[in-house]
């Protein structure tokens, strides 16, 4: 028997999508390794050296050789450090590749019986492509990119005060969100691969389904569909400052980095209980649009835009969902959801 709306959305928003985040954190965890409190230790350690040597973060530096010392430490610090990182990143990386492809595999089979009530044989798990075994390998670059810039901050001839040091070690730091940003990137790219192994085999459309608190560009294309190779329409947003111009279609999510939206498998012909499950993404996007849920992330000027925009195109909103976008316009912000 084929599930109801609200139980697809949780097979897939939480149970299939927590699976995803889970291999990522796999991944990240065995490339930075201990890599924030690595850098903290790094933080503390030169600033214990700069207050030994000047008397405290507000105070200039000396010209002379301890300052040299200390800028060499920390430069030396973070060669190591991205250089250890850039080595061992793109193989960890590419080696989650194939095993995010048959996840997508198996959850793109698991949504189909799910949603049409029927068991069917798994399609064969498609190889990894070159294209995404070079976007698992960019991690280096992205990583050396960083580790340039830091050095650059912290060259001798541009270190005067504390804060230039903090500059540079900064962006050293910064190496570590954008690898875990490009992993999750690259494996939920991997896992649609999969997903649409699934949708070339099963069915004759592609369902976008958005997380509950996603973005306002994501909650745009919920419930939409498009057929097997074919584009969704570019540029979509609930927030009218978001669409600039006319933009290509989009394959697919991801969308933007941390991206959790999904394309699963779908037949109009698979009926759901109750509400058609596109129907039930599409209102499930009205709701956070009219509640404001969302992300801090994302400002809630965009929020209240969006609001804005949902009442003038929408004509057979829920009730609440009106009352709700409605009273946030009026008062220029969101109640708390109840």
């Amino acid at each position: 028997m084929a599930y109801n709306s609200d139980r697809l959305a949780r097979l897939v928003q939480d149970d299939h999508t927590g699976e995803v985040i889970d291999l990522e954190d796999q991944l990240a965890s065995r490339a930075l390794p201990g890599s924030d409190r690595v850098f903290e230790d790094l933080f503390r350690r030169t600033l214990t050296a700069w207050t030994s040597a000047f008397g405290g973060p507000n105070q200039p530096a000396a010209p002379g050789e301890v300052l040299r010392r200390i800028i060499a430490a920390a430069r030396a610090a973070v060669r190591r450090l991205l250089d250890d990182l850039a080595g061992r990143a793109p193989g960890i990386l590419e080696g989650g590749l194939g095993p995010a492809v048959a996840m997508g595999v198996r959850q793109g089979a698991e949504f189909v019986r799910a949603a049409s009530g029927r068991r069917r044989r798994e399609p064969r798990v498609p190889s990894v492509g070159q294209v995404l075994r070079d976007e698992a390998r960019r991690v280096r670059a992205l990583v050396v990119e960083r580790r340039d810039r830091a050095l650059h901050l912290l060259h001798p001839d541009r270190v005067t005060r504390w804060s230039h040091v903090l500059a540079g070690l900064g962006a050293a730091r910064a190496a570590l969100p954008a690898v875990r940003a490009h992993i999750a990137w690259v494996i939920n790219t991997a896992v649609h691969e999969g997903l649409d192994a699934v949708v070339r085999a099963t069915a004759p459309l592609r369902l976008w389904v958005a997380e509950a608190d996603a973005c306002v560009r994501c909650l745009a294309y919920t419930g939409r569909t498009a057929k097997p190779g074919e584009p969704f329409p570019g540029g979509l947003s609930w927030d009218p400052r978001q669409r600039v111009g006319r933009r290509p279609g989009v394959d697919g999510p991801p969308l933007h980095p941390h991206c959790r939206c999904r394309t699963v498998p779908w037949d109009p012909a698979w009926t759901t209980q109750g509400v058609p499950f596109p129907l039930a993404l599409q209102r499930e996007a009205h709701r956070s649009i009219g509640y404001g849920i969302g992300r801090p992330s994302e400002s809630r000027a965009a929020r209240l835009r969006a609001a804005r925009e949902l009442l003038r195109t929408i004509d057979d909103l829920l009730p609440a969902v009106e009352a709700r976008a409605r009273t946030a316009i009026r008062t220029g912000r969101f109640l708390a959801a109840a």
